[in-house]
């Protein structure tokens, strides 16, 4: 019986149980996990360097013979291996120097032809070669790109390279270890790639550049491949899900955008509209909906959640809209009942709402009636009253909402007497029962969480609908949120201004608090944003200021004469929400804070943005922190504050753009997408062969796995595929 990738190690090499612990430790168990083991470079040992070439700033490949060997100690008790080592044409002869390497002395071949590889020092008017690679030299090896394997704790790369070279990839060459191909043969011949055995062996040592690319592309794309396989048999599953609410097909009905959008103050934008458009062609399939719509800070994406709704609830369905805060959620349910009160005053639902939900409504029309004409005054505390529609009840639930008041909104969204529930997580409580749930919204879909997800489908197969005002870079989009389509917001409204950016040293501190100062005798409020809550987390960061001393700094010495706040983490939620409803009502000029403002907070009269310690948040971050101001009627201004040693040209982009996609595509490029959005938070897989910036691999492997899927081919009809997927899909359960 063959082995195969999934073969126990111990089971094709030999090792000391040392090593084998080690290596179940870094989840290196199988034959596959050791051949996904990769060089961390190559080099090109086909190219000798001759005596008088040798560099200090490159690799140097030598022929010749060691002469002999000796060990030294150092003044720090170090153990130092020299050789002498002979050029074989030149026959000069230089100094090979060993630091701290057990054993070399011992293992050392001398007076035999080898190869040696290293970069030079010139040390006292004396040239050494530090701490060289030996091979044994016969003519042949030398071929290709030579691999070097990163350590793992005491493994060294010696050893990585015997047990690959000498023992698991002989068996391979054999046939004694079988390696299937994953991808069909049709799409690796479609995209002129390489056998799965083929492209290992490459990987493992190259001819040269152009076989390695090669080799790194059939891997990669079968990477890709199988993670949107996963994605979409995921997205399939959710809509095949039988259940007795799952929704119905919707026909689009044209004539009822153009007359809501007739009751706007303004002009829908061209993404807008497309986005709609592209929601409303899902509703006519009989399946629930599953789409992305990210848009850029201030896009819109609340008009495109109302026109989502609208259908929705006029074919008698409920919907829900979540955000992970109250501020938010209260931010969301102001939208929505402003774009119905709107609606309501210029007739638009005598048209649409009576007609299509009159006999919905008789059974329960006093108890409806008598609550439209009541209105929560509470939700947005000292805000303004928000009068609700006459036609569409719309409530608000979260975790603070409690009592007969929480018990009467649980048994009216039971009945039917609630069409539209905005909340928070709180609406995923198991006590939250819908009585015919259709559309499911949410906000700031990074926050929200798998698990969280199939709550909601549980609850009854909806339609759903995920909102990010982080722009993520499309190849990036589809690799993270391959089961979801994706609508993109990129333009502004007309009208929004653009937030007037500048890159600041400490010099001109003083000049910003001036024109902060200014800026608020004229009626307006300022953020500052520190990266830091307390002084004590500033070990090794002694630049950088924290939220409390700037706090003190700011209203003591700097605006003594202004109402600043304070806002971070460490608060409680109630706390958090009361000072930024205060901000909100203008009852404090300055809000110091941490990134808690990044994302959704509407101030409208905030025009200063100030960022302490900028170098130490991304672009994507510093673009949603500078989305806070901009949202009123006057100018604002986003400052840009760094440290004294920190060099300013990744900032300077920021002063250059105000498009938030391509600041993310920067800011991929820059810091990798762990960084950016959190692996765990974000979904995004761990990928080992693929390169989320190749947007035009991750679109081919997107566009063949859909092809697999409509071709009805079965997975079991290709085991290799089939083990494939279920490993990804185990792999994407456990991060």
């Amino acid at each position: 019986m063959h082995n195969t990738l999934l073969t126990p190690l111990d089971k094709v090499i030999t090792m000391a149980k040392k090593h084998y612990t080690e290596l179940q430790k870094n989840n290196i168990v199988t034959v596959q996990d050791l051949l996904l083991y990769l060089p961390r470079e190559y080099e090109d040992r086909s190219k000798f360097t001759d005596f008088a070439n040798i560099r200090a700033d490159q690799t140097n490949i030598l022929i010749g013979e060691f002469l002999s060997v000796h060990k030294e100690k150092t003044r720090n008790n170090f153990q130092l291996v020299k050789a002498p080592f002979r050029e074989n044409s030149s026959q000069q002869i230089i100094e090979c120097v060993w630091f701290n390497a057990r054993g070399i002395d011992k293992t050392l071949p001398l007076h035999q032809k080898v190869m040696i590889s290293a970069k030079a020092k010139l040390n006292y008017g004396k040239i050494s070669l530090q701490t060289p690679k030996v091979q044994k030299y016969e003519g042949e090896i030398s071929e290709g790109l030579f691999p070097i394997y990163p350590t793992l704790s005491f493994i060294t790369e010696k050893w990585f390279f015997r047990k690959l070279h000498e023992e698991l990839i002989p068996q391979i060459k054999n046939g004694n270890i079988n390696i299937p191909n994953v991808v069909p043969s049709y799409f690796l011949e479609k995209f002129n790639l390489l056998n799965k055995k083929e492209a290992l062996l490459i990987l493992h040592y190259p001819k040269d550049k152009i076989s390695l690319k090669k080799a790194q592309d059939t891997l990669a794309f079968e990477e890709l491949f199988v993670l949107q396989l996963v994605s979409l048999y995921k997205k399939q599953n959710i809509q095949n899900a039988k259940h007795k609410s799952c929704v119905q097909a919707i026909p689009l009905n044209a004539n009822l955008m153009k007359d809501f959008f007739k009751t706007l103050p303004f002009t829908p934008t061209n993404a807008q509209k497309i986005s709609i458009f592209e929601i409303l062609k899902d509703y006519e399939k009989p399946v629930p909906m599953q789409r992305l719509l990210e848009g850029d800070v201030g896009s819109g994406k609340t008009l495109v959640a109302m026109c989502a709704l609208l259908p929705i609830i006029l074919e008698g369905y409920q919907a829900c809209i979540i955000a992970p805060t109250e501020i938010l959620a209260k931010q969301l349910l102001r939208g929505i009942t402003e774009f119905l009160a709107e609606a309501e005053k210029q007739e638009f639902f005598e048209k649409y709402k009576i007609k299509k939900l009159e006999n919905h409504y008789n059974k329960n029309s006093e108890n409806t009636e008598n609550s439209n004409n009541t209105t929560d005054n509470t939700l947005f505390e000292s805000e303004e009253i928000i009068e609700n529609n006459h036609y569409i009840q719309t409530q608000f639930l979260s975790g603070s909402i409690k009592g007969k008041k929480r018990e009467k909104l649980l048994e009216n969204l039971r009945t039917n007497q609630i069409q539209i529930l905005v909340g928070t997580h709180a609406i995923l409580e198991d006590p939250v029962v819908f009585h015919h749930l259709g559309l499911a919204i949410v906000d700031e879909q990074h926050r929200f969480g798998v698990l969280q997800r199939e709550k909601l489908v549980q609850k009854a197969s909806p339609h759903f609908l995920q909102m990010s005002a982080t722009p993520i870079p499309r190849s990036l989009a589809i690799v993270a949120f391959g089961d979801m389509d994706l609508s993109v917001l990129n333009e502004l409204p007309p009208g929004r201004q653009e937030v007037e950016t500048k890159v600041i040293t400490e010099t001109g501190r003083r000049t910003i608090e001036l024109f902060i100062d200014d800026q608020i005798e004229k009626g307006r409020q300022a953020f500052v944003i520190c990266p830091l809550v307390e002084t004590s987390e500033s070990e090794g960061f002694e630049d950088l200021r924290s939220v409390e001393e700037e706090f003190t700094r700011l209203s003591t010495h700097i605006f003594p004469h202004r109402k600043v706040a304070i806002l971070h983490g460490k608060m409680k939620s109630k706390e958090k929400d009361t000072i930024m409803i205060d901000f909100k009502n203008k009852k404090y000029d300055i809000l110091v804070a941490t990134s808690v403002v990044e994302v959704g907070v509407d101030v409208p009269n905030a025009t200063i943005m100030v960022i302490e310690g900028a170098e130490r948040f991304g672009l994507s971050q510093l673009h949603q922190f500078r989305g806070r101001v901009g949202r009123g009627k006057h100018k604002s201004y986003c400052f840009l504050l760094h440290t004294k040693s920190y060099k300013n040209q990744r900032l300077s982009a920021m002063e250059t753009t105000q498009n938030g996609f391509e600041l993310a595509e920067m800011d991929m490029k820059m810091r990798g997408t762990g960084e950016i959005f959190g692996l765990k938070q974000s979904g995004i897989p761990d990928l080992k062969m693929a390169n989320l910036m190749d947007g035009r691999k991750i679109i081919d492997a997107k566009e063949s796995a859909e092809e697999f899927i409509q071709s009805n081919t079965s997975l079991e009809s290709h085991l290799p595929l089939k083990d494939a997927v279920e490993a990804r899909k185990k792999s994407m359960l456990s991060q």
